[in-house]
């Protein structure tokens, strides 16, 4: 444990006792206030676990919390308390990675209303089976703990989860949910394992959430669907998260403090208009504070530097490296390649030109993974890639930019390229990630920029800094879109320089580029496409002057 942390693990250690010893001179209202306290408080930062830094914006919450109870309603009688606690966990977390693996896929409004439907499934499902198989409509628990084992038990799963946040937090799991809610595709190329960091993390916090349910399931004494799958809650924890800021681990607390005596006022005086009053905070919450109290506060907050240092690229093996065969990709009606093949040999600069609209990008697209051949084959080191996903190609050795300019934009400089070098093939972690960022952030001229946020960059130094995200992987083949477009000449030569300098350090570059003086400058070889179609193949002189070539790019009367 870093020893700058020590005080605050002391003073968390004096509060955690503090607020234990509550219950011992607290009354009734102000326990059950407390208890409302601490379960929010798991409940909304469990949910932060995931849809902070991933984005997706879960309405799950009760589904898992519902989980939970009902597993005490089942076995509180016929198993010891701590093992009742463990079925619900293992219930809740095997639930978790069945939905999981069949919806993580979906994002945006398509996850929310998944959602959502989940919870009302789960709940339609249990009142189907209360009432056809139990017998009855719900049940009742008898279970002997009391208000304050309650508490207490909820205050160690608020321990719990901030202590699992904290580490998750440091580690290259939490790193990898970052950069998936700043730019999944991005993230894939960057050699995350997206599915399994999203569902990795979708269970645990899917095990807090329904072992929250089960704690405060005898302090019911009983329940029935409706009560354990109240849709209200998914929507209170969401707000609670929101309001104190779902991307920080302490955020959410901030937002259970004022919101839950807020909803029990509401609940109180205005029983009647309390959804539409939920409405109404949620609305104020997310239009004043989009960002949360935690995320207006970082605003303020500097970011420190880190120190550069220089790293060196891997030199690529004497062998052929990279053969495409008969690659075919069509979109509907639109045949984007046709039937294409070539190959690529270790140290070799390849311009893919052609006009617009002739399947330059589809076939980076290919061979990165980020699209599937109808037919045909891609070979890296005599291996086939094709249906390979996007990190396991470049984890193998194949990295990419994008002819739109893609950067994590609220990560800072340096972060953007610690993001590949901890899930590349060799990764590292710690100072030695960020020693080899800085040098990497040397190498492209942004050393000076490292604490900035992406976001604040040039559009020139964006294609920089995606430059030196690529060879953070240590690739051995480089697929550059466009990387020279937008270039004024002074940047134009460094560039140009920039690229010729990676090919002495033993890189394999495909160059897709409109910018002839670089493919001249550049390029041993180019490859002309047309219409999906190889029209040429050869050295730049030669390639550019056939006259299909020609033809392609001026039309048939000029030609």
């Amino acid at each position: 444990m870093n020893l700058r942390n020590l005080p605050w693990f002391v003073l968390g250690a004096v509060i955690v006792m503090l607020i234990a010893g509550f219950p011992l001179i607290a009354s009734g209202y102000h326990l059950a206030l407390g208890i409302s306290y601490l379960y929010f408080t798991v409940l909304a930062t469990a949910w932060a676990l995931f849809s902070g830094p991933t984005r997706y914006i879960s309405l799950a919450t009760v589904a898992f919390f519902g989980i939970g109870a009902y597993t005490v309603a089942v076995f509180g009688e016929l198993l010891p308390w701590p093992l009742v606690l463990l079925a619900a966990g293992i219930i809740g977390v095997g639930v978790a990675l069945v939905v999981g693996l069949s919806t993580l896929r979906l994002s945006g409004i398509y996850f929310v209303i998944f959602t959502f439907g989940l919870a009302e499934l789960i709940r339609q499902l249990v009142t189907w089976y209360e009432v056809n198989i139990h017998g009855s409509v719900g049940r009742y628990i008898f279970v002997a703990i009391s208000r304050n084992e309650i508490y207490w038990q909820l205050l160690a799963l608020v321990v719990l989860v901030f202590l699992v946040g904290w580490l998750i937090g440091r580690s290259r799991l939490g790193l990898a949910l970052r950069v998936i809610g700043e730019d999944e595709t991005v993230a894939r190329h960057a050699g995350i394992d997206t599915t399994k960091a999203k569902l990795t993390l979708f269970a645990i916090s899917a095990f807090f959430m329904t072992l929250t349910g089960a704690v405060m399931a005898p302090r019911w004494t009983y329940i029935d669907p409706a009560i354990a799958f109240s849709p209200m809650l998914s929507f209170q924890v969401v707000i609670m998260a929101l309001l104190g800021g779902a991307g920080s681990l302490i955020g959410p607390v901030l937002g259970v403090i004022p919101l839950v005596i807020l909803f029990d006022v509401l609940s109180a005086y205005f029983p009647n208009y309390f959804s539409i009053l939920l409405g109404i905070v949620f609305i104020l919450i997310v239009y004043v504070l989009p960002h949360g109290v935690v995320g207006f506060l970082q605003k303020h907050w500097p970011r420190r530097s880190q120190a550069p240092a220089i790293a060196i690229l891997r030199p690529a093996a004497r062998r052929s490296l990279l053969a495409v065969e008969q690659l075919r990709k069509s979109f509907g009606g639109l045949v984007a390649v046709d039937d294409l093949s070539f190959t690529i040999e270790p140290g070799e600069i390849v311009g893919l030109i052609g006009p617009n609209g002739s399947g330059k990008t589809t076939v980076l697209n290919l061979i990165s993974g980020a699209l599937r051949p109808d037919s045909g084959e891609v070979r890296f080191k005599g291996q086939p890639i094709v249906g390979l996903n996007p990190y396991r190609v470049a984890r193998l050795g194949v990295a990419r930019t994008f002819q739109l300019v893609r950067v994590l934009p609220t990560m800072s400089v340096i972060e953007n390229v610690i993001s590949a070098i901890a899930h590349r093939e060799r990764p590292l972690w710690g100072a030695s990630a960020e020693r080899t960022a800085g040098g990497l952030l040397m190498r492209v001229g942004l050393t000076d920029k490292a604490a900035l946020h992406a976001g604040q960059l040039t559009y020139i130094d964006q294609k920089r800094l995606e430059l030196a995200r690529a060879l953070a992987l240590e690739p051995e083949v480089l697929l550059l879109d466009e990387w020279l477009a937008g270039l004024n000449p002074t940047e134009l030569g460094e560039g140009i320089a920039l690229i010729r300098s990676l090919q002495d350090g033993g890189l394999t570059i495909i160059l897709v580029e409109h910018v002839m003086d670089a493919i001249r400058s550049l390029c041993g070889r180019c490859i002309v496409m047309n219409a999906g179609k190889k029209i040429a193949d050869g050295p730049p002189a030669t390639a550019l002057a056939d006259r299909e070539v020609v033809r392609a790019y001026l039309g048939e009367a000029d030609a």
